[in-house]
């Protein structure tokens, strides 16, 4: 708790230091995003008892600069950590992006630790791993303890900008690996995953006149794994495929309805037919979709109301006996202040086959949040498009 407490006071120190010293010449432009997201969980699972907790995981603070290069690239440094899940065996605080980026109006590179592309884009959900086994690619590598670890990772990307709305992003990432000995550090940083991610997305800039097609993506995840019996690189690769759009239903200025969908397809190792642990669960073969619509209340450019209803189902069609997951979910988001939201959610999870037995057969969770955000810069230089805050996940799309 004491370390906690000294790396957010030597932050913020920093900030109000460099704040008060900028000048337009030689400094950068100095960026500051937190968000705190607290809610009070109850979890109802049958046949047991109902448990109720307060939870502020995924809350992050993010330091960033950012200056103009001698020529038509600009260079950014970010710093940031966040408070993991409480059972998690990360620590106290996890540094979940500390990356250098280097752009220019075409050309992205970006190294570091950051977001992995296990996703195409956010869900109207409170925290992005309310339907992890869902919405994102599952890191073969981990125990399945912590969510981080199928979010965050060492990234090498290259990204090129086509005609302001085709992009393409070639990325090798290396994922945490659970070490073998419980309460060891991980030894190995090798890169052991690379993919690509195509898409058309609508510029942030243009997004106002709300085009029917808003974003489409396909994008394609492999990890380098240690498959026994086989030894072709290709052969020993677990393959993930990504499809995803998001398309504007109802573009009206005030009332806003729009749908986003996602499909993840896992080739799997033929070999798993029995789903006993996390490893067998990552390497099955399996696919499934998770899809929302949304309905927004957005008077004078300001998000004020937001509801959604989401759902998501999962097939393992491998396994010896039939294994499936359903869940839905539902979210009120409303604006009580500036930059001050209330929440309340309500999720329902539906387990068969396999998966009964590592999960239960059902679990209903109702959170109520506050969620606090703040975005604040020094000594601009650019525009406010590329906000810290757009690093995490958006529970307002």
């Amino acid at each position: 708790m004491y370390k906690s407490i000294i790396i957010v006071s030597v932050v913020l120190a920093l900030v109000c230091f460099m704040g008060g010293q900028v000048t337009a010449e030689v400094s950068p432009e100095i960026q500051l995003g937190a968000r705190g997201v607290m809610s009070f969980n109850t979890d109802i699972k049958k046949d047991q008892t109902t448990n109720a907790v307060s939870d502020f995981s995924d809350t992050d603070l993010m330091l960033g600069f950012r200056q103009k290069m001698y020529n038509k690239f600009r260079g950014q440094l970010v710093i940031g950590f966040q408070f993991p899940d409480a059972d998690s065996d990360l620590g106290q605080v996890f540094f979940h992006q500390t990356f250098i980026k280097l752009d220019n109006k075409s050309n992205i590179i970006k190294m570091g630790r950051s977001r992995v592309r296990t996703i195409l884009f956010d869900f109207p959900l409170l925290r992005d791993d309310d339907a992890l086994l869902l919405t994102t690619v599952l890191n073969p590598f981990s125990n399945g303890e912590n969510s981080e670890d199928h979010q965050y990772g060492n990234v090498l990307e290259y990204t090129h900008i086509f005609g302001q709305r085709y992009r393409l992003q070639l990325h090798a990432e290396h994922f945490r690996e659970t070490p073998e000995t419980p309460g060891t550090a991980e030894t190995d940083f090798g890169l052991n995953a690379v993919g690509f991610v195509l898409e058309y997305q609508v510029p942030i800039t243009q997004r106002w006149n709300r085009p029917f097609i808003q974003s489409l993506s396909i994008g394609s995840n492999n990890f380098l794994t240690d498959r026994p019996g086989f030894s072709s690189e290709y052969d020993q690769a677990l393959k993930n495929l990504l499809f995803g759009f998001v398309i504007n239903i109802k573009p009206d200025p005030v009332h806003f309805w729009d749908i986003r969908s996602q499909t993840i397809y896992n080739t799997g190792f033929d070999e798993i037919q029995n789903i006993e642990n996390y490893s067998d669960l990552a390497r099955a073969k399996a696919i499934g979709n998770y899809s929302s619509i949304r309905y927004l209340y957005r008077k004078m450019e300001r998000p004020t109301l937001q509801v959604a209803l989401s759902g998501g189902y999962k097939k393992f069609p491998n396994t010896l006996r039939p294994t499936e997951l359903f869940q839905i979910a539902t979210s009120l988001f409303y604006r009580f202040g500036a930059n001050f939201d209330i929440g309340i959610q309500l999720q329902y999870k539906d387990f068969s086959g396999d998966l009964k037995d590592l999960y239960g057969s059902n679990e209903t969770r109702i959170q109520f949040s506050f969620i606090y955000s703040i975005d604040q810069s020094w000594n601009n230089q650019f525009d406010e498009r590329e906000s810290l805050l757009n690093l995490e996940h958006g529970y307002i799309p």
